[in-house]
């Protein structure tokens, strides 16, 4: 199977994917960056409807592109993930949407990455993603009554997926957490 060989490989193509990517760009080292949404800011598009982001825009800008409103407007997570397209078409990074990656290894002097049915060769690697959007659920959800519903914030979009008036318990005390109980106790 052919492999498609680049200097460098970047795995993400979130903030901090599009960061090194720009920082490659003007350091004119070939690269490529690898995502696997449809579309650059699709992980903020995919969250729950009333997302804002946690720091106003004076502070959510990327290198190279300082977040275009006034500095105390705190940026809609529609409005951010528009940003981060607009600032991968700006730079014209090398993105290939739709390219999960599978595998990471070493050979030699090169990194084998393996994205489906692709086949790439790389000399660097930056893995600029994370796992935070995965549901972590404890093993004991399951043995809970199935009258209770459970939703992972990664699948709550607003409170009309939850019965009018119902009591909620809402596990975890980080931004989502917060941000989430403050809404449903609204």
């Amino acid at each position: 199977m052919a492999r498609e060989r680049f200097d460098t490989i970047v795995i993400g193509g979130g903030q901090a994917g599009l960061s090194v990517g720009y920082h490659l760009q003007r350091a004119g080292l070939p690269f490529l960056i690898l995502d696997s949404n449809e579309r650059t800011g699709d992980q903020w598009r995919r969250r729950w409807n009333s997302l804002r982001l946690f720091t106003p825009a004076a502070f959510s800008g990327l290198d190279g592109m300082p977040y275009p409103a006034a500095r105390d407007h705190y940026p809609t997570k529609d409005e951010f993930a528009d940003y981060l397209e607009r600032y991968a078409a700006t730079f014209s990074l090398p993105i290939e949407h739709g390219c999960r990656v599978d595998r990471v290894s070493r050979r030699g002097d090169w990194y084998q990455i393996e994205a489906g049915a692709r086949r790439f060769e790389a000399r660097q690697v930056v893995v600029a993603m994370a796992n935070y959007q995965r549901p972590s659920i404890p093993s004991f959800a399951g043995d809970l009554d199935p009258a209770i519903i459970q939703l992972h914030s990664s699948e709550y979009r607003n409170p009309a997926q939850l019965p009018a008036g119902a009591a909620v318990l809402v596990v975890g005390a980080g931004n989502s957490g917060a941000e989430l109980a403050r809404e449903l106790a609204s």
